[in-house]
């Protein structure tokens, strides 16, 4: 047999590397990926590997097989096997040192390492063994790195698939052999760059996942050495950057204890330092293009020395060497280079929180006023437009990160000084042109709404000269033009941004604002050539936004202008929706707050009936409908009126004959276009909470035109709004009896749909989503309607197949709706008192049976799901979903864990892993369950990448791979 399995593996690699059709190629890749994965693997491999005259691929295929065999099958191998493997993989290792086979040399140096984690007890040496096996010998010295490096990587590599114990005992021995190894890495004497390169990556390595003694590292060679390397530019500069980073954030966790070893790094930093101003004083643009990478490696070490020492930082502020630092990463930052300059915004930002987070440190924030002043000065300049480009086609994309380091730079400023800076800033830069200018708009969009309105202020002139800059023709032909244009959307933006706070102060100003953001609404587009019509929109979307701030602002001031606004409203509904929703909303929100009864009325019915009588004349235009019902919508959104009130009698009117009939009629013209059904549905949820008693006389028809609508077109839309008509009245006996029959119709339409639909539940997510949110929203507000539902046992049984569906929405209310049932439940177990809540003991007691019923097989569905790797959402969710399970049921749940553990691969954890994890379930709080969850999804991930071949193609040449 296993002669077989050799010759059937030789045929399918030389059909692999040798065959011309990509098809039988293919079919050799699939059949390999699968032979790895069985028991019959592991003697092919070693024997494949034993065999000089094979190709150096077919032998790279055995090593990689041994690697992931080790990984994930170790459970496969007898335990009187564990020392063959090990000895036959120390024999062929040193065999493959050339660099032609060095692939195959790290591939076998990670399953010696891998290997030394899962024999654990039956290999408790192995790090004395290696040093005494390849330790002696110095053509066996890169044998030894190799598989050094590895051990430390593989014991911190949770795709290795290995019981927690083993990995914590791996972890322990290690620690206890770091100074054999230091020891040796430090007396290697290295022939060649190469070879030097593998002693760095091996102390990299140490570094990073062992704990190396202060003392003995404050005074290791290879710390200097890796700065002059660094200083240097060497082959190893990029390593020894690496093991820089990684001594700082080591120290960085105790700096008392690591304080010889800072001492060290303080000291060496001043050549880095000289060598990173003199590439600057040849011009920031020549030095990255002469030496970035070199830029890169010292602003990473500058940054992580900020980072470790902000205690220090923070204590001597105005110390040289500190300022020396700081000053450096903020040129850092201030390199046209995102690559760069994006890596001390982290520091920036826990600098700015640490300095703030103490009130005791007033006066230390003073001190680092200083740079944050030039911080600030650093954002406007990297928030400059690139002068050749088109501001509408590429936006800076440093822009976002900007606005970030300004809102750390308002913590240290404050956002009055912040504003005065940025002030400041702009009038010495204003000779500059008008990329400066834009940019100190965008700064200020960030900075001006967050300070405090002063009448003295140069804000105010700023504000004033908006408007005519606005006005200005712009000559589309030109760069400059275009650039001009641009700005104009900038300050647009500014004034939309500044509305609430400044211009809301200021009655006259706003309305100059609101009357130019209007006359740019209704700036004609005929005759445009594409890309300036493309340009203009964009400005009259910021110009909408605008208009709608400024009328959030003003809505107190702005009453005599209700006419004016209405026309334009009107006039503007030619508009793309996107951009006329904005207007509806401002004009909106202006006649919600009118204080007279009869010019609410009239003002509200000027607005609404143009939609409301134009809805008969679109009737065959589904679209035209979906926007006139989004217009609706804005406008009821709106209006706040109290109960019993003139207005609120005016709107229930106006619901009545105009909101209602609308949305009957759309929704009878088109039951099935989904999205105007949508639309229809969200304006009586918005109509439904206006005024609920005055909507009350209308739940019956409303329901009678729900559920024929759903038996005929199955759209989610119909369970929601029954969703919010039990949220609105499941207080109201009246209204009882109508919820009761609407849900029993709609819930046995829905569940006979997803009946039928088990195989493609993934095709219906959005009505899966709202038939559980029906349930669950049933199930809080009027519990006994789904307790007596006969659509409830069925409804439970399904969450076997729906926990599947993966789409995001429809899985929250799946798991809301079980949570929702076991937390019944679980107060349906607790015994009578004071405190209970007697109707939800009831309502969980009645539950209890059918959720006994479900139970077991949904724990043994949730680990299937696992096994499947769910989404990052979902596998967030299932520690919840199993805790509620278990506090409903805590004498059934062991049970059912176990046997919901069993159903996992053999490859995800062994028995007593699984015994450990299931205790963490049964047994630990929150935090416990969780990280115990978390852990099997992804051991679960790893296994599933492995057997869709997807850790490593076989036809992969890379040394490590996806490891």
């Amino acid at each position: 047999r296993g002669a077989m399995d050799m010759d059937k593996a030789l045929q399918a690699l030389q059909a692999l590397y040798s065959s011309p059709d990509n098809a039988t190629k293919k079919q050799a890749d699939e059949w390999l990926t699968k032979f790895q994965q069985t028991p019959a693997a592991w003697q092919v491999a070693d024997a494949v590997l034993s065999r000089q005259d094979l190709p150096v691929q077919f032998r790279f295929f055995a090593a990689q097989t041994m690697r992931t065999k080790v990984q994930f099958d170790f459970y496969e191998l007898p335990a009187d096997q564990y020392a063959n493997l090990r000895d036959s993989l120390l024999n062929r290792i040193d065999a493959f040192r050339a660099p032609d086979a060095q692939p195959i040399h790290t591939m076998l140096a990670i399953a010696v390492a891998d290997l030394a984690i899962q024999m654990d007890a039956a290999w408790p040496n192995a790090v004395q063994l290696l040093f005494e096996r390849f330790g002696k010998n110095q053509d066996s010295y890169a044998t030894l790195l190799e598989i050094l490096r590895m051990l430390p990587e593989e014991t911190m590599n949770y795709k290795l698939m290995t019981d927690t114990v083993k990995r914590d005992s791996s972890r322990e021995r290690l620690q206890q052999a770091a100074p054999q190894v230091v020891h040796f890495l430090l007396m290697l004497q290295c022939p060649n760059v190469q070879a030097r390169k593998k002693v760095l990556e091996c102390f990299l390595s140490w570094v990073q996942f062992t704990n190396l003694q202060a003392a003995d590292m404050s005074q290791n060679p290879l710390i200097p050495e890796c700065f002059r390397n660094v200083t240097e530019g060497t082959e190893l500069s990029e390593t020894a950057t690496d093991i820089i980073v990684e001594v700082l954030r080591m120290s960085s966790l105790d700096l008392q204890f690591f304080q010889p070893v800072i001492k060290v790094v303080l000291s060496l930093l001043p050549p880095l330092r000289d060598k990173f101003e003199a590439r600057l004083a040849q011009g920031v643009e020549q030095a990255l293009e002469s030496d970035a990478d070199g830029l890169l490696q010292i602003c990473r070490i500058f940054v992580e020395t900020g980072e470790c020492l902000v205690p220090l930082i923070m204590e001597q502020s105005r110390n040289e060497e500190v300022l020396s630092i700081l000053r450096v990463i903020l040129q850092c930052t201030d390199l046209p280079s995102q690559e760069i300059s994006s890596i001390p915004d982290g520091f920036w930002h826990r600098l700015a929180h640490e300095v703030c987070r103490h009130p005791e440190t007033d006066a230390k924030i003073d001190q680092f006023q200083g740079i944050y002043v030039g911080l600030l000065s650093v954002i406007i300049r990297r928030s400059a437009m690139n002068a050749s480009e088109d501001p509408f086609q590429a936006e800076p994309e440093d822009r976002q990160r900007m606005v970030y380091l300004a809102e750390d730079c308002l913590e240290i400023l404050t956002p009055n000084s912040a504003l005065e800076h940025v002030l400041k800033s702009l009038q010495e830069g204003q000779q500059q042109g008008i990329l400066v200018q834009e940019a100190h708009f965008f700064c200020l969009s960030a900075v001006g709404a967050r300070a405090d309105v002063r009448s003295e202020s140069v804000l105010w002139q700023l504000i004033q000269s908006l408007p005519p800059l606005i006005s200005k023709p712009v000559d589309e032909t030109t760069s400059a033009g275009i650039i001009l244009h641009y700005t104009k959307k900038t300050a647009i933006e500014l004034l939309g941004k500044l509305a609430a706070k400044w211009l809301k102060t200021r009655p006259d100003i706003l309305r100059l604002a609101l009357e130019m953001v209007s006359t740019l609404l209704c700036q004609p587009q005929q005759g445009l050539p594409a890309p300036a019509l493309e340009r203009v929109k964009q400005v009259q979307l910021s110009a909408s936004a605008a208009f709608k701030d400024l009328c959030y602002a003003g809505k107190a001031h702005l009453h005599d202008l209700v006419p004016q606004l209405t026309q334009l409203y009107i006039s503007t509904m030619t508009l793309p929706i996107r951009m006329h929703v904005y207007v509806v909303d401002g004009v909106g929100q202006v006649v919600a707050h009118l204080k007279s009864d009869d010019q609410f009325r009239q003002s509200l019915e000027q607005i609404v009936m143009p939609l409301v009588n134009g809805i008969a004349s679109q009737r065959e235009q589904p679209q035209v409908l979906s926007e006139i019902l989004d217009r609706l919508t804005t406008i009821i959104r709106q209006i706040h009126v109290q109960e019993g009130s003139v207005k609120a009698v005016n709107v229930g009117t106006l619901i009545s004959s105009g909101f209602w009939p609308v949305a009957r009629q759309t929704l009878e013209w088109h039951p099935g276009d989904s999205k105007v059904v949508e639309k229809a549905c969200r304006l009586l949820k918005h109509s439904m909470r206006c005024t609920p008693d005055l909507f009350k006389p209308l739940v019956p028809a409303v329901a009678s035109t729900l559920v024929p609508a759903f038996q005929a077109h199955q759209h989610s839309s119909y369970l929601y709004s029954a969703e919010i008509l039990a949220n609105t009245y499941a207080a109201d006996p009246e209204i009882i009896p109508v919820l009761t029959s609407l849900f029993h119709q709609l819930s046995t339409t829905a569940l006979q749909v997803l009946m039928n639909a088990r195989d493609k539940l993934e095709q219906i997510t959005e009505l899966v989503e709202d038939f559980y949110g029906m349930f669950e929203r049933y199930l809080r507000y009027v519990p006994m309607i789904v307790l007596e539902a006969a659509t409830l046992q069925p409804t439970m049984q399904l969450w076997l197949e729906v926990i599947f569906v993966q789409q995001k929405d429809a899985i929250d209310a799946v798991i809301a709706f079980i949570e929702a049932v076991f937390s019944l439940v679980a107060e349906g177990s607790q015994p009578s008192g004071r405190f209970a809540d007697e109707k939800k003991v009831r309502h969980g007691q009645l539950l209890r049976p059918q959720a006994l019923q479900v139970g077991p097989r949904l724990v043994v569905a949730i680990f299937k799901l696992i096994a499947q790797v769910p989404t990052r959402n979902v596998q967030e969710a299932l520690p919840c979903v199993l805790e509620g399970i278990r506090g409903a049921f805590l004498q059934e749940f062991p049970g059912w864990l176990e046997e919901g553990l069993k159903t996992l691969p053999p490859s995800v954890a062994s028995p007593a892993e699984q015994m450990k994890l299931g205790q963490q379930m049964v047994a630990g709080d929150t935090n416990s369950v969780y990280d115990a969850v978390q852990d099997v999804c992804y051991r679960c991930e790893q296994v599933a990448l492995r057997d869709r071949g997807n850790q490593d193609s076989t036809t992969s040449k890379s040394g490590k791979g996806k490891r």
